[in-house]
């Protein structure tokens, strides 16, 4: 899947990007005053910036992920507007500095946009493998049934596969979206 994604043209890209956020729009998830956790891409991953501009057009509260603790995957989700520094961390992907950092519970949070590999039909998420989203959300794996973030995956077409296995620590996605459609998943227990 990551040759897949490195071998997209930087049209093909910009053309992904822009399908994003239409699929975004049209399926309401983003709604004024809403708090969306969102992602600056790593490499080939899906490109979040044509979504982080229609949620700050519609006035939502962007956070984003900051590793507060490498060695033991640990992260944290932080307040993330258009006059917050960045740096490039340790994988070299952009976060906010850890003195501008303004930490979110997860369960404060209306949705969060998840960078993935791969996907199945049923919702389970291949991610890059350090398991930072999973520690992070572990304890949202038991409660299906109370209000949480919505957990939607964001990925190109080509990244939904019929069946990944999954682990006891992994968490499954209420949603991916792709540069062409919205896929719900069924609830787990």
């Amino acid at each position: 899947m990551r040759a897949l994604r490195r071998r997209l043209s930087s049209k093909e890209q910009q053309v992904a990007a822009r399908g994003f956020a239409r699929v975004i729009a049209c399926a309401r998830l983003l709604r004024p005053g809403s708090r969306v956790a969102v992602y600056h891409r790593q490499g080939s991953e899906a490109d979040l910036a044509g979504v982080i501009a229609l949620a700050r057009r519609l006035g939502c509260v962007l956070y984003l992920p900051l590793i507060t603790q490498r060695r033991s995957s640990r992260m944290e989700f932080v307040r993330f507007d258009a006059h917050t520094p960045l740096r490039l961390n340790t994988f070299g992907i952009r976060e906010p500095t850890l003195a501008a950092a303004h930490r979110t519970p997860v369960r404060e949070l209306d949705l969060i946009l998840l960078p993935l590999v791969a996907v199945d039909a049923q919702g389970w998420r291949l991610g890059s493998g350090a398991g930072f989203y999973d520690r992070r959300l572990h304890h949202l794996r038991a409660g299906r049934y109370w209000r949480r973030p919505r957990l939607v995956g964001i990925a190109y077409e080509f990244q939904r596969v019929p069946r990944l296995g999954c682990e006891p620590w992994d968490v499954p996605l209420d949603a991916v979206i792709t540069e062409k459609s919205l896929h719900s998943f069924p609830l787990k227990s």
